[in-house]
């Protein structure tokens, strides 16, 4: 009887367990913010201004098999259209709204997302590949503008180069302790330091007469200060260290999904509680039986 109990209460654990396994999975990361930094990735642009946008940079990591999913793995999220599916981009970004596009059979010329490319350096062209037929090159650009009212021959480029921004520079050396200036000047031999009284015999010595300084002379109190200086390696004019490259301003509209992928603390700690409990409740049942049925109080000591 006892096993019976120790088995359902862990049947009943590992069925909870199981099911907040399944309730939570794991996340996954989709893209990063930004241009790719080199050519390990495919860097993903979308122009919304014909919708009433701006421009969303984002970065599709490592090789990417498709022109769709170096779009969906920059982080966008996309809708294709009833009759074709993903095959025809009707929907990015939740743009247009389905008010204005149900997205059930492929996009009017007058109202799509059109699809271009482009190598780094290059100039944007209008892909004559279907976005699921497409192989984009590392390293290399995938563009998405909305169109409205316009031909193919008119439709917009997406308003950002394809280029990579180049690496910030290194940071600069810092300046010399004097500040970069001129090292200080030094009393001419035989002249006295200041604070410091003239050893018997030199000149202006107590005691001693000797021949005042020809001009030009350096005098205790003519000898140089340090100054600081203001040169090109240093001083109070320096360019601030690790001047960042300017980048082409974008937006990033589209957010990467957080979470976790373990099991919580507090479902832990409820598990355990409940086959506590379970095993508890066991051990009370299987005792009591053990024991065989409670005395009667009203039956005669003297009967068998």
């Amino acid at each position: 009887m006892m096993r019976r109990l120790l088995g359902a209460a862990s049947a009943v654990v590992l069925a909870v367990a199981g099911g907040a396994a399944f309730a939570a999975p794991a996340a996954h990361a989709a893209g990063t913010a930004g241009y790719c930094p080199d050519a390990n990735g495919v860097t993903v642009v979308v122009d919304f201004n014909d919708l009433g946008g701006g421009v969303v940079v984002r970065c599709a990591p490592g090789d990417q098999a498709t022109g769709l999913s170096a779009l969906k793995n920059a982080g966008f999220t996309i809708a294709g259209t009833t009759r074709w599916g993903e095959g025809f981009v009707c929907r990015i970004e939740g743009r247009p709204t389905v008010a204005t596009e149900p997205c059930r059979d492929t996009p009017p010329a007058s109202a799509y997302w059109s699809y271009w490319h482009a190598s780094n350096g290059g100039s944007w062209t209008y892909s004559d590949k279907g976005v699921q037929n497409r192989r984009p090159p590392a390293g290399s650009f995938e563009g998405w503008s909305f169109s409205t009212n316009r031909t193919q021959a008119t439709a917009p480029r997406p308003d950002t180069a394809p280029t990579r921004p180049a690496a910030p520079a290194p940071p600069q050396q810092p300046p010399p302790a004097n500040g970069g200036g001129a090292p200080p000047a030094q009393a001419p031999p035989g002249a006295a330091q200041p604070g410091v009284p003239a050893p018997p015999g030199a000149p202006g010595a107590p005691g001693v007469s000797g021949a005042p300084p020809a001009s030009g002379d350096a005098t205790p109190s003519g000898v140089a200060t340090p100054s600081v200086g203001t040169g090109a390696s240093g001083g109070a004019g320096a360019a601030p260290f690790g001047s960042p490259s300017a980048e082409a301003p974008v937006t990033d509209v589209a957010t990467t999904p957080t979470g976790s992928s373990g099991m919580p603390v507090g479902t832990l700690a409820g598990l355990g509680l409940l086959l506590a409990f379970a095993v508890a409740a066991g051990v009370t049942v299987w005792r009591r039986r053990s024991a065989g049925p409670p005395a009667d109080p009203f039956a005669d000591p003297g009967e068998d």
